[in-house]
């Protein structure tokens, strides 16, 4: 089975091309690259320690390196990938998913994921409001159950400091698959130790990107951090959309392919990026069938230079077609 591996300055992403091979070859392919690569790296030196891991596979009981989450979405474009993100800074602390296996009311869920986070965060002295930086939302049936998710969240924020006045954590929320017996709902979350060390710093994009409360939801759009001697911008899940909420371009994917990318330009910009410096990027697409034409435009506009993936993950709004988060670094 081919594996392609993409990677940049902080990033790796490898792909499997299926090949018409089960899920758990697939993953156990992965891994045997990522292993390979990880020794090959420690031959030449680089000894970077793993950050964050997540294979995009079924969400299922397969061979999963300890550690790394699962969201159980699929590359749009068939096979499996495993995303890695590598770090020389002690300063953050990942956490992989978090399910609740009490039910599958997305309200009831979110609430006790968020309970769950907040004590694993306690246990090492830190708190949601002042540590947490970033976080991955998983809903599956996002048409039907993201209301109950986001609305316990913002409940759920404003009891622990997180209101419109303070800030509140970059976020990507965005359909999901939980395996059986997982509730509806899963969680991932990057913090820092020390946010004085990190300088963190939330970027608005105003001149395109109006806040997030204004219409219901809580997530700041990008949040920048100075860690491993770089500044490391986190780029929220951004869609077509503008200053006052509204999703643009309805039922044109070129037309949201072309104001998401916009809208992540801005935000690089405000952080004294541009899409030059960015070393991964996800974009997710609510159908499948736009992978074509969506593929063909990312390769006009950026080529082959950064590790990427498309993922097929339904985004929050029937009427949004695709979303696009990234990270870049400015060393």
């Amino acid at each position: 089975m081919n594996c392609i591996i993409e990677e940049s300055y902080n990033q790796l992403i490898i792909h499997t091309d299926g090949g018409g091979r089960p899920a758990c070859q697939q993953v156990a392919a992965l891994n045997e690259a990522y292993g390979e690569y990880v020794v090959h790296k420690a031959l030449k030196g680089r000894r970077q320690r793993e950050l964050l891991g997540r294979y995009f596979a079924p969400a299922e009981d397969l061979p999963f390196l300890k550690g790394f989450s699962c969201s159980g979405q699929l590359p749009a474009g068939g096979g499996s990938a495993l995303w890695v993100m590598f770090t020389d800074d002690d300063n953050y602390v990942y956490t992989p998913i978090l399910y609740d296996r009490e039910g599958d009311d997305s309200a009831a869920n979110t609430l006790r994921i968020f309970e769950d986070y907040t004590r694993i965060l306690a246990d090492g002295g830190l708190t949601l409001a002042d540590n947490c930086v970033r976080t991955w939302c998983y809903v599956d049936d996002i048409d039907n159950n993201y209301k109950g998710f986001y609305k316990t969240r913002t409940e759920y924020f404003s009891t622990h400091g997180l209101t419109p006045s303070t800030h509140y954590i970059a976020s990507t929320g965005i359909a999901g698959t939980m395996p059986a017996g997982c509730g509806v709902v899963g969680v991932e979350a990057l913090a820092v130790k020390d946010p004085g060390r990190a300088g963190i710093r939330y970027l608005k994009g105003s001149s395109n990107l109006g806040r997030t409360d204004a219409y219901g939801v809580t997530f700041e759009r990008g949040t920048v951090l100075t860690l491993d001697g770089s500044r490391t911008a986190l780029i929220s899940g951004t869609a077509s959309i503008d200053t006052a909420g509204n999703v643009l371009h309805v039922g044109d994917i070129g037309a949201q392919t072309l104001r998401s990318w916009e809208n992540v330009g801005v935000l690089l910009d405000e952080a004294g990026m541009s899409f030059d410096d960015v070393t991964m990027m996800i974009i997710y697409l609510r159908n499948r069938e736009d992978y074509a034409a969506v593929r063909m435009l990312y390769e006009e506009r950026f080529g082959g230079r950064i590790p990427h993936l498309f993922l097929h993950a339904p985004i929050c709004r029937p009427t949004w077609l695709m979303e696009t988060e990234c990270i870049a670094v400015k060393r």
